[in-house]
């Protein structure tokens, strides 16, 4: 427009900002509100709430709130306003904030009546209050926004949004009871798929596994199951390690025809990783594989880490290379639990290669460097051990200290766990109690 000689005016400058607000480009943003306030032109509403939206998309609460307040003097503040403002401040240090911002309108402590229109609530405030409160699990303050609230009357779509947000919240702070309870609120507006996946994942995130499973049994005599809804209920299983049911339910899936993804079939592994089940975990890989189905870190880890439980060695090694020829990089889990795996008598060697196949890579973690001190500690190689946590560089924490002296401990080298006992941080030496005293039945065995 510039370079055509053609003028902007507040609308344009207002689309351009928009956009970089939903990109949160807040710099752009505020770059574009500086021209226009250059140009002579007011600033409008629109601008400065998409303004404040760029804020709150960079969690940049402070520059919200001082830009807010300078709209409530200078311009009428808008519901958007204020949503886009507590919005901002949804983050764990900050929802205290969000809170006092919503009840100091309520109360007209500010100079907008922007909480209440028409005697009804301002529907985007209080979502974004109640966001704020499931991001930071704050139970008992939703609760105490939505006794606040709940006597206004509010349309059906508004109604079952505030009871999915309360059914999230509640699901976090482990209140199965409420999430259920906000969800027979929801259900007086009809039955949809969203309302029952989000009372499964509360009642999965409280262990609430049996009621999560009569909610997908309501769900399927409904016909509202989606491959999203085997997920959060599979989800429910991993958690409490039904794994016959998490495997029972994806045979389910393929008998219905519904679709398997990654999620799904991942949270099936896990919950037979957790259980142990090593063989149905790896048969689960193979099936991903015949129903083209991609596998990431995560099934790998979750199968690398059954073989770890049955001492299968050999299996999770070649899953850790199997890992690395389809171009996924092992992380710390997967690593650990290859290295922990190598416990079994004299197959410690195999864990020094595999750690120092890693180190050529990239520098050992503290997770995987104790793995290998545990691994030979279980072997009483302590010379070893020693001479490995001065190898890798990786930062010493309470664990390692264990391990070497379980290492001195299995070698009867009581003198160098006493010196190392002496040369321990202080912060160390309390997690450090249980193997002190392995140590003291060495020396009395002495």
């Amino acid at each position: 427009m510039l370079a055509l000689r053609a003028t902007p005016n507040v609308f344009s400058y207002g689309a351009a900002i928009s956009a970089t607000a939903s990109a949160a480009e807040w710099k752009l943003a505020m770059e574009l509100i500086q021209e226009l306030s250059h140009s002579r032109i007011q600033p409008s509403v629109i601008c400065c709430n998409a303004l404040l939206t760029a804020y709150a998309n960079s969690t940049l609460w402070e520059r919200a709130l001082h830009l807010f307040l300078h709209m409530e003097k200078e311009l009428r503040a808008d519901d958007v306003s204020l949503g886009a403002a507590i919005a901002a401040c949804s983050d764990f240090s900050t929802w205290p904030w969000a809170l006092s911002l919503l009840f100091s309108q309520l109360r007209g402590r500010r100079g907008v009546s922007a909480v209440l229109r028409d005697d009804r609530p301002n529907a985007v405030a209080i979502n974004a209050a109640l966001r704020s409160c499931e991001i930071s699990t704050a139970w008992a303050s939703a609760m105490g926004v939505h006794a606040e609230f709940g006597e206004f009357s509010l349309r059906a779509e508004e109604h079952i949004t505030r009871a999915r947000h309360m059914m999230a919240i509640c699901g976090r702070a482990g209140r199965w009871e409420w999430a259920l309870f906000f969800f027979d609120r929801a259900m007086k507006y009809g039955a949809s798929e969203t309302s029952y996946n989000t009372a499964i994942t509360a009642c999965e995130r409280s262990g609430a596994w049996q009621q999560a499973l009569s909610l997908f049994d309501q769900m399927c005599s409904n016909r509202l199951a989606s491959t999203r809804s085997y997920g959060s209920i599979i989800n429910a299983f991993q958690s409490s390690a039904q794994w016959r049911l998490a495997v029972q339910l994806l045979h389910q899936m393929w008998i219905d025809r519904t679709e398997w993804n990654t999620v799904t079939c991942n949270a099936a592994l896990s919950s037979c990783e957790k259980a142990g089940e090593r063989k149905m975990a790896l048969f689960l890989l193979q099936s991903m594989t015949r129903q083209s189905v991609q596998a990431d870190e995560i099934t790998y880890n979750a199968a690398i880490s059954a073989c770890e439980r049955t001492d299968r060695w050999d299996l999770a090694l070649h899953l850790l290379a199997e890992m690395q020829s389809n171009s996924l990089p092992p992380s710390d889990t997967s690593l650990t639990a290859a290295i922990s795996a190598c416990k079994t008598p004299g197959e410690w060697e195999r864990a020094l290669r595999l750690m120092a196949g890693l180190g050529m890579q990239q520098a050992p973690s503290t997770i995987s460097t104790n793995a290998l001190l545990f691994c030979l500690a279980h072997a009483s190689q302590w010379e070893l051990s020693f001479s490995t946590i001065l190898s890798y560089q990786a930062q010493r924490d309470h664990l390692s200290y264990q391990a070497l002296i379980a290492a001195c401990r299995a070698a009867m080298k009581w003198q160098y766990g006493l010196a190392l006992c002496e040369s321990m941080p202080q912060v160390a030496q309390a997690g450090c109690l249980a193997c002190l005293g392995l140590l003291s039945t060495s020396l009395v065995a002495f």
